[in-house]
């Protein structure tokens, strides 16, 4: 029994945590469809191409845990080898990173106007999704579970392009919000309120591939998929929390409550800095 829980339980959390932020991803297209229908051209087949990949990785995790828990039920030897449903989980991951990252680095390249750093955010990305893609490849010649430290070096090729690339990002964007504060009360508030979403999707994304990693190394179970499988879930409703919070960002928001007079002044002070500075985080823009 104890190789079932081993190798079955990971699988199993995994799943069920995939499908609980996949219910939250359709919840937040849901708002953003809503709520930002004049957005960029591009924003919105993007949301949908994240949402149909999403989708299909919850059909794959649910195809794989089906096989493992019903139709081979104490098949020992059925359990110790990779199916068809495990096997895209690597590059759909990937792919879910690259698009998300290359967003971000968008963001990086308005705010930082930094064309080398944004390139080089893409430039590891694609590293991570071509390292995604030899993973998926190396799983379906190899399958047996005990086997995969052959593609020890791939893997974790990817599986660190991810946290690195996940760390530039979030910690470029937090060093150029802090460095970019106003001294006015209103946009100091706002920029206070990015930071904070910034550093909490940028580090959920970041420990949870951090998770996967570590687990990878010290077990050679299926240990790592109790963290893997929900990570494309999160890079994605980190995304869409980001684009779902601009809302909270309206300068007008915060200006009633001031005098007549200073909020004013602070308006205008608001939208100067809104438009040379905040821009790319402006509801209207991203």
């Amino acid at each position: 029994m104890a190789v079932f829980d081993l190798i079955l339980g990971p699988i199993l959390m995994g799943t069920i945590v995939n499908i609980f932020l996949m219910g939250i991803m359709l919840v937040q297209c849901y708002i953003y469809f809503e709520r930002f229908k004049g957005d960029k051209y591009w924003m919105r087949p993007l949301v949908w191409f994240l949402l149909l990949i999403d989708a299909l990785g919850s059909c794959f995790d649910i195809a794989m845990t089906y096989n493992y828990l019903v139709t081979n039920f104490g098949n020992v030897s059925a359990i110790a080898v990779t199916n068809v449903g495990i096997t895209p989980y690597p590059l759909l991951t990937g792919i879910t990173a690259f698009a998300v990252q290359c967003f971000f680095a968008w963001r990086i390249k308005l705010l930082v106007k930094s064309d080398l750093l944004a390139y080089f955010i893409v430039a590891l990305s694609s590293v991570q999704l071509l390292a995604s893609l030899g993973t998926m490849i190396g799983g379906i010649i190899v399958k047996d579970f005990a086997s995969l430290i052959k593609i020890k070096q791939v893997s974790l090729l990817w599986l660190f392009g991810s946290v690195v690339t996940d760390a530039i990002i979030t910690i470029s964007l937090v060093w150029f919000l802090r460095r970019h504060k106003t001294g006015f009360e209103v946009t100091d508030h706002i920029t206070d309120r990015i930071i904070r979403l910034t550093l909490q999707t940028g580090l959920l994304t970041t420990t949870c591939a951090l998770g996967v990693v570590i687990a990878y190394l010290v077990s050679d179970t299926t240990m790592h998929l109790a963290f893997g499988l929900p990570l494309s879930k999160l890079y994605t409703n980190s995304l869409m929390s980001s684009l779902n919070a601009r809302k909270g960002w309206n300068p007008g928001d915060f200006a009633e409550s001031t005098s007549t007079s200073r909020s004013t002044h602070i308006h205008n002070e608001v939208r100067n800095s809104t438009t040379v500075r905040y821009k790319p985080v402006a509801a209207e823009d991203i």
